[in-house]
């Protein structure tokens, strides 16, 4: 029997065994039929998934993508992930790019069956954020593609105040992916940078252009132009303006999205009252749903069919706030009015422009954006220059080409980057003034090493053992990166497989040269975590002993104070011994 059959077998025999005794309809019910068929189902050449803003859009590269690859490999079957809500939008944006009847497309919906089959079997995988992040672990086989969705202007990951807690997501979803497509080398900085994928990342970051943005060069299709013309977005006497703010999430005045819409909608009506303009309105997403069901927008709203990047190519100017649209913008050449309503939100949130050297006028006054809005001449001479050197800095790869060098990497054979440090992971249980602080465990081994932590978030709700990490964090951030633990497992025991399938998922499937546990205590999280790592340095614990040796760990050292375990038995390499001599004087809980 061949191996592919033989796999085969394996999974119709969990299946059923899954059916049988475990199928419901409850989330719960999707993760373990993930995890219960992890590792017997065979991965399919011949099978995309798209899951864009888990699955509440179809739009941004991955589609550009899809759509590329559609009409040049004709045996690929691409499956996009919808949430229930978002279906009947998915088959209108699918009806306007005549996709509606295609074969080789099938739509499943969000958190069922059919998508963990999907994230199971598919060979790529491709989204634009974070992808079903309680349940998808990348499996061997599979290459993951990340095209993120923009060139940031507001700061992100550690750079941004709250930082740890709002990018361990992130983080854990980018050091899976095998390729993160980049517009331009300064967004491939900042993700190198800011969300800490310098010493452990060892994927791809392909520089390449946005594909979102080819239809910027390209233009539309004959038919999807007249479509456009057919619903009146375009009439040949107005200039067509798009008002595109961005979220502002908790970080401004703000109290309620009823305020929010209600500033948008005065500075809509001010602007749709002159002459010879269309006013359309692109909320972010956060707000989509608030600006659907408010009849108040319906002169300003935009068909759903249409994807973001094609609402811009047929614009004639865009007014926007802190929103990464208008580098996409730049490639059409056309003017941009920065306008921010928002109190406060540029210095709270962070930037890494300041608005006064953006290539276009920035105000925060109304009156002032229609005074710029009726003589765009007066002003639009005045940025030429900025202009020129922002398009230079960041679309200079937007060609018309770039998902068609994107396709082309993406399926060439994966070269993986080597690691050029030895990688540590620290077991975060104890994050006490005595271990933790800026002098102490973390500091010390980032001299040498590449350092993460792995906390636990049920600690860190825990309002002693909260105050003292987020007391100690800004200390460790600048050397470190940490990934958080939610998975708080109602059973003692875990299986070694599903320990190792849950490791991965805190670690974005990275695997650790060495984890350091200096607890006496065996608990939940570290069952799950020492699933990640070759070496283990701990303290001795009967109980933590037994679960290293289910996982095949063998015994190789012991001091007074601690043991070293391996995956195979080996002798003591010298930075173990080096990593011993580095936390001696390190107290024990």
């Amino acid at each position: 029997m061949s191996k592919t059959s033989l796999d085969k077998l394996k999974y119709n025999i969990q299946n059923l065994s899954w059916y049988l005794k475990r199928y419901n309809a409850t989330k719960k019910s999707v993760n373990s039929f993930y995890d219960n068929h992890y590792d017997y189902w065979p991965v399919d050449d011949h099978i995309v998934v798209y899951d864009m803003q888990d699955g509440q859009e179809l739009d941004d590269s991955p589609f550009a993508i899809l759509r590329y690859w559609l009409s040049r490999h004709l045996d690929m079957q691409h499956i996009i992930v919808a949430k229930f809500n978002t279906k009947e939008k998915i088959r209108r944006v699918l009806q306007f790019w005549q996709l509606d009847f295609n074969p080789n497309i099938v739509v499943v919906d969000y958190q069922s069956i059919e998508h963990m089959k999907a994230l199971l079997t598919a060979k790529y995988i491709v989204t634009n954020a974070m992808i079903f992040s309680d349940v998808f672990v990348k499996r061997t086989g599979q290459v993951f593609v990340n095209t993120w969705h923009g060139t940031p202007l507001k700061k992100m990951g550690y750079a941004m105040p709250g930082g740890v807690m709002g990018s361990w997501n992130v983080i854990r979803t980018l050091m899976m992916t095998d390729y993160l497509v980049m517009p331009n080398e300064y967004t491939a900085e900042i993700f190198r940078r800011d969300y800490r994928l310098d010493g452990l990342y060892t994927g791809s970051i392909l520089v390449t252009g946005y594909p979102r943005n080819d239809v910027l060069i390209n233009h539309l299709p004959q038919y999807q132009s007249e479509f456009l013309y057919s619903m009146s977005l375009h009439h040949k006497k107005d200039r067509v303006i798009i008002y595109a703010p961005t979220w502002s999430g908790d970080t401004t005045q703000i109290t309620t999205n009823r305020e929010e819409l209600n500033n948008y909608l005065s500075v809509l009506k001010k602007i749709g009252s002159m002459q010879n303009i269309q006013i359309k309105f692109k909320p972010h997403p956060y707000f989509k749903a608030d600006v659907d069901a408010d009849t108040r927008f319906d002169s300003y709203r935009l068909n759903d069919a249409l994807g973001t990047n094609e609402i811009l190519s047929e614009a004639d100017l865009l007014i926007t706030d802190y929103s990464s649209l208008f580098f996409d913008f730049l490639v059409t050449g056309k003017p941009i009015i920065f306008f921010d309503t928002k109190e406060n939100y540029a210095q709270e949130r962070g930037e890494y422009i300041g608005v006064r050297s953006l290539p276009g006028p920035y105000t925060k006054s109304t009156d002032e954006l229609i005074k710029l809005l009726e003589k765009p001449k007066m002003w639009i001479y005045k940025y030429q220059e900025v202009y020129k050197q922002f398009k230079k800095n960041f679309t200079s790869s937007d060609d018309g080409h770039a998902t068609q060098r994107v396709l082309e990497l993406i399926t060439s054979k994966k070269v993986t980057s080597n690691l050029t440090v030895m990688t540590v992971l620290v077991n975060g249980e104890d994050f006490s003034d005595t271990n933790f602080s800026e002098t102490r465990l973390v500091t010390r081994l980032s001299k040498t090493y590449d350092v993460s932590i792995a906390a636990f978030e049920s600690h860190l709700l825990d309002n002693w053992y909260g105050q003292i990490f987020f007391k100690h964090v800004d200390a460790v951030m600048p050397v470190s990166r940490i990934f958080i633990n939610k998975y708080n497992v109602p059973y003692k025991n875990i299986a070694p497989q599903l320990a190792q399938v849950m490791g991965k998922r805190v670690t974005g499937g990275k695997i650790f040269n060495v984890l350091i546990i200096i607890q006496k205590k065996f608990s939940r999280h570290q069952q799950i975590i020492i699933s990640v790592a070759k070496t283990i340095i701990m303290t001795k614990n009967s109980k933590r002993v037994a679960c290293l040796i289910k996982l095949g760990f063998s015994k190789s050292y012991e001091n007074e104070r601690f043991q070293i375990w391996q995956k195979s038995p080996s002798q003591v390499q010298t930075e173990v011994q080096d990593i011993l001599k580095k936390i001696e004087d390190i107290s024990i809980l």
